[in-house]
C-alpha cells in the first residue's frame, strides 16, 4: 500500500512537471523529481529539503563535487552521477546552439524545460554605472516552503566565463555583516536588502552574483563567515574574497597565469595587452572593454594590484598568515599530510601573487602556532601536516584575534 501511494505522488510530480505546472518548478520538486529516476522507492522530501539546506539551492547541489554528494546518506553513487550528468549536460550540451555573447531573453511564453530552469545564473552585458533592468522570477511556493528560482534572464555564457561587474568592494562591505546562518536564502536576501543600488531587479541579480562567487560550493561556510567578521575592513579579508572569487570565476585565474606573473618581473602589464588576451579568447564577446574593466577591479578592489588608466602594477606580495591558513585549508580541505610542492605549485595559490620564497617559511609559522600540526624536510621528502578544517581554522584564528 506504502509502495502505491509513493508511486502515485511520483507520477502526480511528473504530471506537474509536463502540465507547465509552477509548483512543478520550484527547486525542491525539480530535485524531487530528478532524483526519483536514481531512488525509485523511497519518500524523497526529507533527503530534498536536507539538500538544500545543506547546499543552498538546485544549482548548489549540481555544482557539488560528485565525492561530496555520493557520500551523503541517502544519496550514494547513482543518484550523484545522475545530479553530475544532469549538471555537465547542462553546462556543455544543453545550450550548444546559442551564441557566446551575453544577450538578453525575449519573455518566454511556452513551456520551460527542466534545463531551462536549473541553469546558472548569467551574467550580462552591463553598461557603466546602473545596469539595464531586466525582470527576475519572484519565489515560488510549494510545500509550505518558500525558495528562490535562480534568476533565469538571460541566456546563459556556456563555456565563455565572462562577467561584467566584479563587486568585490560590495562583497568585502557586506559579508562581515551578514546574519550567522547556513542558509543562502537567508544571506541572499540580506545582501539584495543592503545593496545601493536603487532598482530592485539590480539587488537581486548582483545578490546572486555576490552570493555565488563568496559561497561557491552552493553553501554558506561557517569558516567564511567568521573569518569575515574577524578581519573586517582588512587585507586579510580582501586576499580570501579575491580567492573565492577567483574559484567561482576561472578566468581570473587563467589570467593570473597567462599574463600577470609572465610580466611580474617587469612589475606591470599593460592594460591593452590584457584587452588583447580578452579579444583574442572571446572574439565574439561585444563589451571587451568592460569585461576588461571588471577583471582589473577584481585586482584593484581587493588589493592584490594596482592599477591606473594604462597599467596593472604587479609585484609578490607577502605572506598575511591568517588569510594563508585560509585558503590553505580550502585548497587542503581534510586534515592530512600533504606534499609542499603541490602546495608551491597549486594554481590557486600561486594566483594569490604571494612571494613564492615566504610559502614555506609561512608553513612553519603556522607550525609554531599550532594552526597546523607538523612540516618535515628530508632531503627531498618534503610534506605538511593539517589537523584541521576549514571552519575549525576560523575559529582558532578568531581565537586568537588574528594573530598567528
Amino acid at each position: 500500500m506504502q509502495e502505491n501511494v509513493k508511486a502515485g505522488h511520483r507520477k502526480r510530480i511528473k504530471d506537474r512537471f509536463l502540465a507547465g505546472m509552477e509548483s512543478a518548478h520550484t527547486d525542491e520538486a525539480l530535485l524531487e523529481l530528478l532524483l526519483s529516476y536514481a531512488i525509485p522507492q523511497k519518500d524523497l522530501l526529507p533527503l530534498v529539503k536536507n539538500l538544500m539546506a545543506d547546499f543552498g539551492s538546485l544549482s548548489g547541489v549540481l555544482r557539488a563535487d560528485a565525492k561530496t554528494l555520493a557520500a551523503l546518506n541517502g544519496l550514494g553513487d547513482h543518484s550523484a552521477v545522475l545530479l553530475k550528468l544532469v549538471d555537465w549536460v547542462r553546462i556543455h550540451k544543453a545550450s550548444a546552439e546559442n551564441d557566446e555573447t551575453l544577450t538578453r531573453t525575449e519573455s518566454k511564453t511556452t513551456q520551460s524545460t527542466l534545463f531551462d530552469l536549473i541553469q546558472n545564473e548569467v551574467e550580462e552585458n552591463e553598461s557603466s554605472g546602473e545596469a539595464e533592468e531586466i525582470p527576475l522570477p519572484e519565489e515560488s511556493k510549494s510545500a509550505g516552503c518558500t525558495t528562490s528560482f535562480e534568476p533565469k534572464s538571460m541566456r546563459p555564457r556556456r563555456g565563455t566565463g565572462l562577467f561584467g561587474k566584479a563587486l568585490l568592494k560590495e562583497s568585502m562591505y557586506l559579508l562581515p555583516r551578514l546574519p550567522d546562518t547556513g542558509s543562502l536564502d537567508e544571506i541572499r536576501a540580506f545582501v539584495r536588502q543592503n545593496l545601493h543600488f536603487n532598482a530592485e531587479e539590480t539587488r537581486h541579480r548582483y545578490s546572486n552574483y555576490i552570493v555565488r562567487r563568496m559561497f561557491p560550493y552552493g553553501y554558506a561556510d561557517r569558516g567564511m563567515l567568521r573569518f569575515a567578521k574577524k578581519f573586517a575592513g582588512r587585507q586579510e579579508l580582501g586576499d580570501v574574497c579575491y580567492y573565492r572569487f577567483s574559484k567561482a570565476e576561472s578566468l581570473l585565474l587563467d589570467i593570473v597565469g597567462n599574463l600577470l606573473l609572465p610580466a611580474i618581473g617587469q612589475g606591470r602589464l599593460e592594460r591593452i595587452a590584457l584587452r588583447r588576451y580578452m579579444i583574442e579568447r572571446f572574439p565574439s564577446a561585444k563589451s571587451i572593454v568592460q569585461h576588461s574593466q571588471a577583471v582589473v577591479d577584481v585586482f584593484a578592489d581587493s588589493g592584490v594590484a594596482r592599477a591606473d588608466k594604462s597599467s596593472i602594477a604587479i609585484s609578490y606580495r607577502e605572506v598575511l598568515l591568517p588569510s594563508f591558513a585560509f585558503v590553505l585549508h580550502s585548497e587542503f580541505p581534510e586534515p592530512g599530510m600533504y606534499d609542499i610542492d603541490k602546495l608551491e605549485n597549486n594554481e590557486a595559490v600561486r594566483a594569490m601573487l604571494w612571494n613564492p620564497d615566504r610559502i614555506l617559511p609561512a608553513l612553519y609559522e603556522l607550525r609554531n602556532s599550532g594552526i597546523i600540526s607538523k612540516v618535515s624536510e628530508i632531503d627531498s621528502f618534503r610534506q605538511f601536516t593539517t589537523r584541521y578544517n576549514l571552519a575549525q581554522v576560523a575559529e582558532q584564528l578568531v581565537g586568537v584575534g588574528g594573530q598567528t
